[in-house]
């Protein structure tokens, strides 16, 4: 089998789609995935079936890279810094990120205002680590996660680092995680988008079945902010 035939094959098995099937949802005629399996497709709607179908382009494209992004596992993982009170932290070298409880309305499912309320603890982080990161101290705040939706990768009883910034659909990048809105309840999931307006909203626990939101009901949708790092003491 051509190499990219069988990437776009390994790309429709990851969304759970029959070729014809994600042939139409691109807004073609069934025919055309009679085409792709002979490997005639043009590099436009390979960027398009590769949103479609939440890998990576440049992976369906040549190859490069990987076909989805994985979290480090070593890398999500923080070092805790001891400290009791601001003060015993050096201001030219750290920054405390607020743990908050979380209070939010939303308004049209795009945009979730936000509004926490601190609570008396938090973490200390390096200012090299906003540096690494690429995220502003002020936009960055630390939530508890209850569940186990998204083991192994982010265990029961973790704490999660989440930027407020990235709070909209548009800035959705597919297989990344977010803190979201879904209807009442609050979830830690990761996000695909779809070719057609579509969400696929999925779990890193295989026991949870991934939900697809159509384009009419992203209004029970609301973005509160992207993974960003967390943290975990519990047993291991």
């Amino acid at each position: 089998m051509d190499f990219l035939v069988s990437r776009i094959q390994r790309s429709l098995e990851h969304a759970g789609l029959s070729w014809s099937g994600a042939a139409i949802k691109l807004g073609l005629s069934p025919q055309a995935a009679t085409n792709w399996k002979k490997g005639k497709i043009g590099r436009d709607t390979l960027k398009a079936l590769a949103g479609l179908t939440g890998v990576n382009a440049g992976w369906l494209l040549d190859g490069s890279g990987l076909m989805v992004d994985v979290i480090d596992n070593n890398e999500a993982y923080r070092p805790v810094m001891a400290w009791e009170a601001p003060d015993d932290l050096d201001p030219d070298s750290f920054m405390i990120i607020p743990h908050v409880d979380i209070k939010f309305s939303a308004g049209n499912g795009r945009l979730v205002e936000f509004e926490p309320t601190p609570k008396m603890t938090g973490c200390a982080q390096r200012l090299e680590w906003f540096h690494k990161k690429k995220v502003s101290p002020k936009n960055l705040v630390e939530v508890d996660v209850d569940g186990d939706s998204m083991e192994p990768r982010i265990p029961n009883g973790s704490v999660v680092i989440i930027d407020k910034s990235i709070n909209s659909l548009e800035q959705v990048q597919n297989r990344k995680v977010y803190a979201i809105r879904y209807g009442d309840e609050l979830k830690i999931k990761r996000l695909s988008r779809r070719y057609d307006g579509s969400l696929i909203i999925d779990s890193d626990n295989p026991n949870y079945e991934r939900e697809i939101v159509e384009p009419q009901d992203l209004e029970h949708i609301g973005i509160i902010g992207k993974y960003v790092s967390h943290s975990y003491d519990g047993e291991i």
